[in-house]
């Protein structure tokens, strides 16, 4: 994530920070011992490097290198899979999110139509089991139950429209849907 962050243009770590305070990232953490190290990972891989510091506080502008930029595409361009819809859902999302103005629409398409089909099988192993289980459960398990298939169920009408939006060429607040993405 701090890769498609710094991919949007030069940031310092503590410019990062804020964004995990300021915007909805906000569920990340943005406690200096998360971004902090990772900082220093990235810069170790040289995905990123540092420029001089700056200013009374000394701060170090971080910037995207070509080695990062194509490690951050690959990131976007990995393969929905089962275990990112059942643990990782959030992940996916980010990815997506960060897919615009990253990757052609060609493949902002395939990832929309793997997340749709992953979703509806998955949901329909979770259709199965509260077929067969539900009467076993007691109330509130059945309900906490009828709500992640719910959720599930939210996720594939989403992806349906999603899917609708980027094919139709969308654009989005600023005009820029599918048709704006450049080729990576």
């Amino acid at each position: 994530m701090l890769l498609g962050l710094l991919g949007q243009g030069p940031r310092s770590a503590y410019d990062l920070r804020k964004l995990f305070v300021a915007t909805p990232l906000r569920h990340f953490s943005d406690s200096p011992g998360a971004i902090y190290p990772a900082v220093r990972r990235l810069l170790a891989r040289r995905w990123i490097e540092a420029g001089a510091p700056k200013g009374a506080r000394r701060r170090q502008e971080l910037e995207l290198t070509a080695r990062g930029r194509a490690a951050f595409l690959a990131w976007l361009g990995l393969p929905v899979t089962r275990k990112d819809v059942i643990l990782h859902g959030e992940q996916l999302l980010l990815r997506f999110a960060l897919m615009g103005g990253n990757l052609p629409a060609s493949s902002v398409v395939r990832f929309l139509r793997a997340y749709r089909a992953e979703m509806i099988e998955y949901l329909g192993v979770l259709r199965l089991y509260h077929s067969q289980n539900a009467e076993y459960m007691p109330l509130t398990g059945r309900l906490a139950f009828e709500h992640g298939i719910a959720q599930y169920d939210g996720c594939v009408r989403w992806a349906a429209k999603a899917l609708e939006t980027v094919q139709a060429g969308g654009g989005g607040s600023r005009g820029r849907g599918a048709q704006g993405t450049r080729e990576a």
